[in-house]
């Protein structure tokens, strides 16, 4: 069709039929083309397929990201529905009652690539929550999951929901992407706001293990206690409270899967950390302003109800500050065998970040309680002065208070962080504290463990003790408060004042000794790591250097015994003249490793330099191995860590590297092994891939324990017997603690096409003044 043609069928489509957008953009791209002097980018459809693949390489990641978009956009609750999802072809539904979409947002926000609005909003629009999912992913994340989208989103403005459906195998390359088109239609609300989110014709299968997978991985941005009561509706009392003032109410994710038409929750707060918990405490006040508690454990059989007042020693005198107040905390007690092992970990990790006991006034979270860090109900002092002996510190509990506060006893400090310290609050940490320490009493005593030092065993049982729990140590600003309070004069007051004053000062210099003392601690505990980790690594390399010495006094007896045959003679100096090249790479290797221990500076490390430099030592065994180990991948420039030890880095990989090598060799046949590095949601990630018999489902938590290995021999014998790398149980436990000890993660993922296993390890990523601070 000449230029002609084209200018003819447009003029005439302008005029028939000018609603016909589709037609009068297909022309007009077609007569650019005529353009001799000027050109223009076009964009083939089928890079939504081809970026879907790349950004989004794993099943959960995809997943992860649009629950991550649910969170952005405010959503308090996310509940996500697997249909037929044990084959491929099945459906999810993400539903959600986030804030929804306007006809403008779902057009230059969903379907734009590379829209900018979270560079340029950063903060959610109601929570003001820093937003957490990558930049524009999202769409692709749909594309990997499935064929076919319908989204279903309405706002609380709009009176009608819009629908809009996007089959994927329409993007196919040859076809500019400008010219495919997606039908917005307006449909009945389903409800206030929110969105909804259909893919059909999965491309994966779903287990139950993937699935719960997915709530481990977003985690960090799940609130893991049931949300607090929303303020009730006809409050005509309660003060006007701006949307940009809502303080976050928290966020749930609700992981279904539809079986022979039954829905069955598969992961929610309930089944991965409350059902694990030993015990639940609650306690509320009664109408008579006794404080009235109960511990239920079905673990324990128990179930005991009781009172508490405002006096340690008087269950009689009432908390005269306290009406409306209700709280419940879930107990666990870690590394003892009373969680399964499977979610042991998990809660563990959770609980340093969002462990504790928050508080809620009217609804709304008030902070700075039960923030990392923070001890408000004096939990971590009182385990640290070891008055009491059984575990109850912060990261013991996920709680939360709730207090209906209509007649403001309780107010927020000028700065809005936390709450004025008067004799309401200090009643109501006295009240939770001794109601949540006498619950750990009781559990103790069932569980027949030692409570106080000095206890008696009478056989194997220990006495039974009275324990008298007191009152929380007021602060000194509620001291100076309570002194006040007092009668004297104002020369006395001053004095007593002064000396307060001192008090403080002193106090601030213990705590700024304290914490000198606790950084050298870490430095040292830092050094003794990586020495143990050097010793593994040398333990490994031992016997590695034993199989190459063994082939090279082969070759060597070969030489001498035909020394006159040239040909077969210059083939053997060849192989063993690339066997020595390897054996030597190899342990230079080694040598770097341990003259890095040297240095005792932590420094920002450039992850993918450090892994390429491993390949470069490495993969001459690889292939002696019959195992393909290409350059790592590169996903991202500049990808420095935190500062770490040289070393750890170098014990890290090579422990992943042993490990991966004894999977392939139990397949009896060659393999692959491929490392991928990159930056996401401000964590460096390397991804360590092999194709070897896998991990099983039940191991998956195991292989980070110590001690825990599927190599080791049974005897002496076999050790001197056996060619090969033997486990002793300590490689990938210290991994998880040099990654661990950074506030970094390490997880077995679902494998990427092609392999059976990917361990993936996050650390941060090396702050700005960190790099300036070391010149980088």
């Amino acid at each position: 069709m000449n230029e002609e043609n084209i200018r003819e069928k447009l003029s005439k489509t302008l005029s028939e039929d000018p609603s016909n957008y589709s037609k009068i953009l297909e022309l007009s791209s077609k007569l650019a083309s005529f353009d001799k002097d000027n050109v223009r980018f076009s964009v083939d459809a089928g890079v939504i397929d081809r970026l879907g693949t790349e950004l989004v390489a794993r099943q959960e990641t995809a997943v992860s990201e649009l629950v991550k978009n649910s969170y952005d956009a405010d959503a308090r609750i996310v509940t996500l529905k697997f249909e037929d999802s044990d084959s491929i072809g099945g459906t999810l539904v993400i539903d959600d009652d986030g804030l929804g979409m306007t006809k403008e947002q779902l057009v230059n926000g969903f379907m734009r690539i590379s829209s900018t609005d979270k560079l340029r909003n950063p903060l959610s629009e109601r929570y003001n929550r820093k937003r957490s999912g990558q930049k524009g992913i999202g769409r692709f994340a749909v594309q990997r999951l499935g064929e076919k989208l319908t989204i279903t989103t309405q706002t609380k403005e709009s009176e009608k929901a819009l629908e809009l459906t996007i089959e994927w195998k329409k993007y196919k390359g040859d076809i500019d992407l400008v010219n495919i088109t997606n039908k917005i239609i307006s449909v009945e609300k389903q409800k206030e706001e929110g969105t909804t989110l259909k893919i059909d014709s999965l491309r994966d299968r779903w287990s139950q293990a993937a699935i719960k997978r997915i709530y481990r991985y977003v985690s960090a941005i799940i609130q893991p206690f049931p949300l607090s009561e929303l303020k009730e509706e006809n409050d005509n009392d309660s003060e006007e409270i701006e949307e940009k003032d809502l303080i976050d109410p928290g966020f749930k994710t609700i992981f279904k899967k539809v079986e022979d038409s039954n829905e069955i929750i598969i992961a929610d707060e309930s089944k991965m950390i409350y059902d694990h918990a030993l015990a639940e405490i609650e306690g509320w006040i009664g109408s008579n302003g006794l404080g009235i508690y109960s511990i239920v454990s079905e673990r324990l059989n128990l179930e005991e109800y009781g009172e508490i007042g405002n006096d340690p020693d008087d269950n009689s005198i009432p908390f005269s500050e306290l009406k409306k107040v209700r709280f419940k905390a879930y107990y666990y007690i870690y590394n003892v065998g009373l969680i399964p092992k499977m979610h042991e970990t998990s809660i563990k990790k959770l609980s340093k970040t969002s462990g504790g006991i928050r508080l809620y006034r009217n609804g709304f979270r008030v902070l700075p309680y039960g923030e990392p860090g923070n001890d408000w109900l004096k939990l971590d002092l009182s385990m640290t002065k070891r008055s009491l002996l059984p575990s109850h510190n912060n990261y013991n509990f996920f709680g939360f208070v709730e207090i209906s506060d209509k007649d403001k006893t309780f107010n927020e400090t000028s700065s809005r962080e936390g709450l004025v310290e008067n004799e309401a609050l200090i009643q109501l940490q006295n009240f939770v504290y001794r109601t949540i320490l006498s619950g750990i009493i009781k559990i103790a005593e069932v569980r027949n463990v030692k409570i106080v030092s000095g206890q008696k065993k009478d056989g194997k049982v220990w006495e039974k003790i009275e324990v008298r729990i007191k009152d929380i140590a007021h602060t000194l600003e509620a001291l100076d408060f309570e002194l006040e309070k007092e009668e004297g004069n104002i020369q006395v007051k001053r004095k007593r004042r002064k000396k307060i004053q001192k008090l403080k000062k002193d106090i601030e210099k213990v705590a700024e000794l304290q914490k000198e003392e606790t950084s050298k601690m870490i430095k040292e505990k830092s050094m003794l790591r990586v020495l143990s980790s050097v010793g593994i690594t040398i333990g490994q390399f031992i016997h590695e250097v034993r199989d190459y010495v063994i082939n090279m006094e082969s070759d060597v007896k070969f030489l001498l015994e035909k020394l006159r045959s040239d040909a077969v003679l210059t083939e053997r100096l060849l192989i063993l003249d690339k066997n020595i090249t390897t054996f030597k790479s190899y342990t230079s290797y080694f040598d770097n490793v341990i003259s890095q221990n040297v240095v005792r500076e932590l420094i920002p490390i450039e992850i993918q330099n450090r892994a390429e430099y491993f390949w470069k030592s490495i993969h001459g065994d690889a292939i002696k191995s019959d195992i393909t180990f290409n350059i790592p991948t590169r996903n991202g420039a500049y990808l420095y860590t935190r500062p770490m030890h040289p070393s750890e880095w170098s014990s890290i990989l090579f422990n992943l590297y042993t490990n991966a090598k004894k999977a392939i060799k139990r397949t009896k046949g060659s393999g692959e092994i491929k490392i991928e590095c990159g930056l996401e949601n401000n964590s460096i990630f390397l991804e360590f891939s092999d194709t070897g018999d896998g991990i099983s489902e039940e191991n998956e938590e195991k292989i980070f324990e110590e001690f825990f290995t599927t190599t080791s021999p049974n005897t002496l014998d076999e050790i001197d017997e056996s060619n090969e790398i033997t486990g002793t149980g300590l490689g990938l436990k210290i991994v998880k603690d040099i990654v661990s000890n950074y506030r970094g993660s390490i997880q077995v993922v679902s494998a990427k096409e092609g392999f059976n296993t990917c361990i993936r390890i996050e650390v941060p990523q090396a702050t700005d003044k960190e790099l300036d601070d070391y010149g980088l």
